[in-house]
């Protein structure tokens, strides 16, 4: 797999050693990052490799370990090798490699962890300096420790999932209305973040301190420190919080997510600056200036009626039409873009917010830099690896793989 040209100045993070034993999303997304700003991972694979090379998606759908389009955003800028760590060789391998790195990586359990030798406890006393960061789903030492989750249960046990029913973030229904799920690994990804920056936190004290430490990463509580407005908000309430569609929970109106001719849109309108702005893009009705919505405390009252009277106008318009009234009347209109006409947005080009990749024999896209520094740039150095593709120069003659 090609890549972009590697930038001239070396990243931020050059000369950090960080060795990952992850699978899926959580721990590979957690090194990715670190590794895209010039920190140097070592992927370590069992013989079967990561999950993630058999999820896709493949070129022309056509299953194939070494192009899933999964595992190459998640692996790139790392090199990869195999160790069988359920034999000796292996786990001694493992440690010689962490005895030179600076940071450890890992979302695997913990019982796995043990087997393979490399139990947080054991190994921050053999290597005192090396950070570990471990990622499971309810932590380690909790009441929940010993319990299983996956991406489904965190992301629900994390709060998200009652967050995103309805419009705007509150059900119309909370009996009928299902908790929501986004066809991706969103509680993953937000636990690779929360363990990506919490370890490039610990790489910081360590240089003041000599010291390692052992960093202990909940998925479900990562994904609940998303959730600062709906736990702030119960808080407040005394614990008699709900989600349901109401100007409680919405705030001033209006504030919606309202269909359009061809798909969604967001108009908040909260100040009434936007309410005139609103007002004068949709041609000045004359409902819009009747007692029922002469400001934002009456606009609150009549919210029912008033989301009704904006649907009637947005139905009229596509989502590029009210972009572009929101662009000329400088009102906050959001369109929701499929993800293929995203990536085509002007805005999505011109920040360089994607960037071209060769995935087997087709060009594709990933996203690119999650913040950019003139001076130590984001840069694509080198391909996702191959399975096992650098073992030999890595580890030499001591692999662990099985002949």
């Amino acid at each position: 797999m090609a890549v972009a040209p590697q930038l001239p100045a070396a990243g931020p993070l050059a000369g950090l050693s960080v060795v990952e034993l992850g699978d899926g999303t959580a721990g590979p997304y957690a090194a990715k990052l670190l590794g895209d700003f010039g920190a140097e991972v070592v992927k370590v694979e069992g013989p079967d490799g990561d999950s993630t090379r058999r999820r896709g998606p493949f070129p022309d759908g056509r299953p194939d370990p070494e192009a899933s389009g999964l595992f190459l955003y998640l692996n790139i800028n790392k090199r990869g090798i195999v160790l069988d760590l359920d034999g000796e060789d292996g786990k001694q391998a493992l440690d010689r490699l962490l005895a030179d790195a600076d940071v450890f990586i890992t979302n695997l359990p913990a019982e796995r962890l043990k087997t393979a030798g490399v139990a947080p406890a054991a190994l921050r006393a053999r290597h005192p300096r090396l950070i570990v960061t471990t990622i499971s789903p309810f932590g380690t030492d909790g009441p929940w420790a010993e319990r299983r989750g996956d991406e489904l249960v965190t992301y629900a046990m994390g709060g998200i999932a009652y967050s995103t029913p309805g419009m705007p973030d509150a059900a119309n229904d909370l009996e009928r209305e299902p908790p929501l799920h986004p066809a991706c690994f969103a509680a993953e990804t937000i636990t690779g973040l929360v363990a990506g920056l919490a370890t490039l936190t610990a790489v910081l004290g360590r240089a003041r301190t000599n010291d390692g430490c052992h960093l202990e990463i909940s998925q479900q509580a990562a994904v609940a420190s998303m959730q600062h407005r709906d736990i702030s908000t119960y808080s407040y309430w005394g614990g008699t919080y709900n989600r349901l569609l109401n100007p409680t929970t919405i705030g001033r109106m209006p504030n919606f997510y309202l269909p359009c001719r061809d798909g969604y849109v967001t108009i908040p309108a909260p100040m009434d600056l936007h309410w005139e702005r609103l007002v004068e893009a949709m041609g000045e009705p004359a409902w819009a200036r009747t007692p029922a919505f002469s400001d934002g405390p009456a606009r609150t009252d009549n919210w029912i009626e008033l989301r009704m009277r904006l649907i009637d106008w947005t139905m009229t318009l596509s989502g590029d039409e009210l972009y572009g009234l929101a662009n000329q009347t400088q009102l906050p209109i959001f369109q929701f873009y499929p993800v293929r006409k995203l990536v085509e947005s002007e805005q999505v080009r011109e920040r360089g917010s994607v960037v071209d990749i060769d995935v087997g024999n087709r060009r594709a896209q990933m996203p690119g830099a999650p913040f950019m520094m003139r001076a130590t740039p984001w840069s694509l150095r080198r391909p996702a690896p191959r399975l096992g593709e650098h073992t030999a120069a890595v580890l030499g003659d001591r692999t662990g793989v099985p002949a």
